[in-house]
Parts: structure tokens; C-alpha cells; sequence
């Protein structure tokens, strides 16, 4: 296998890693429940931007890994958080201010603007007793990817990649 082949095979998981973090998806709690409304999935546009994808080690030893590298709450959009503890109150406030038009949809029964402080509040409390479900954003791009390079590379060099991330 070349190099060309391994950089172009990391292209195509960042890819498919960025569009999966793009892509709308119904808000959901923990266990499936629907929110309201579809919710467009970016509000800074960090995690999509500081995706990294590269290989480390030497092929020739068959020491190869891939590697992706991203902001450490990947984890939350793409597992969930179960219902429990309220979230804390800095990463919520600061998720307010970051989504683009979502504070000027949100209005109280009498029609009036919620406050920032009240919508975190709102949010953290809609956390802390639904939770929320994981995107799946790294399996879908694993799956896309893999799809890709079988059709670009053939079934075999399909199973060699899925076959990385086995022990994940």
C-alpha cells in the first residue's frame, strides 16, 4: 500500500467525520424520547473544524494505527449523557451564546424572550432529567468510510480498515 493511498483513506474518514457532525438530526433524550424540533447541529463549529486524521507508526513493521484527534466533548455529542446530574454551567452558557438564533425562538408562554440565564437553566434542568442521545457521529463516518474504500480499493482493503478499530 502506498502513502498516497493511506493520506487519501484519512481524508475520507475526516470527511465523512465533519459531514456526520453537520448533518440535522432530531433532538432526543437519553433513551430515545423526541424533543422538539430539529436542531441545527452547530453552534461554534469547533469540534468539525479541529478534526484531525493521520497515520502514525511504520508499515513496513505493521505497526500502522489511525489516528483521530479532536476536542475531549466528541465524546458527549457522540455517546449522549444519560439523566441524572445536571451538566455544569459554564460549557451550557457558553453553547447559548455560540448557536446562532436560538435565543431569539425561545419564548415564554406570554411571548416574551427568555432570558440567557433562564434558558441555561432550562437546558441544564432538560439535561439533568431526560439526558440526551449520542449522535454516533464516529460510527457512521467508520461505516461511510468504509463503503468508500470498498468501492475505490476493493472488499479486502474494506475489511483491513474496519479491522482497526476492533479494539476501540
Amino acid at each position: 500500500m502506498l502513502q498516497e493511498d493511506l493520506n487519501n483513506i484519512a481524508n475520507i474518514l475526516k470527511t465523512e467525520i465533519v459531514l456526520q457532525l453537520n448533518t440535522p438530526r432530531q433532538s432526543k433524550g437519553y433513551y430515545g424520547t423526541p424533543k422538539r424540533g430539529v436542531s441545527p447541529p452547530i453552534a461554534s463549529g469547533n469540534l468539525a473544524k479541529n478534526v484531525k486524521v493521520e497515520w502514525v507508526g511504520d508499515i513496513d513493521r505493521g505497526e500502522l494505527a489511525l489516528v483521530v484527534k479532536m476536542p475531549d466533548y466528541w465524546y458527549w455529542v457522540n455517546y449522549g449523557r444519560k439523566p441524572g446530574r445536571w451538566p455544569p454551567i459554564a460549557p451550557i452558557d457558553k453553547w447559548v451564546v455560540q448557536k446562532q438564533g436560538f435565543r431569539d425562538v425561545i419564548r415564554d408562554q406570554r411571548g416574551r424572550f427568555v432570558s440567557r440565564k433562564s434558558l441555561v437553566f432550562l437546558i441544564r434542568r432538560s439535561i439533568g432529567q431526560y439526558g440526551y442521545q449520542g449522535t454516533e457521529f464516529l460510527d457512521k463516518a467508520y461505516a461511510n468510510t468504509a463503503a468508500i474504500i470498498k468501492e475505490q480499493f476493493g472488499e479486502t482493503m474494506s475489511n483491513w480498515f474496519l479491522g482497526l478499530f476492533d479494539d476501540v
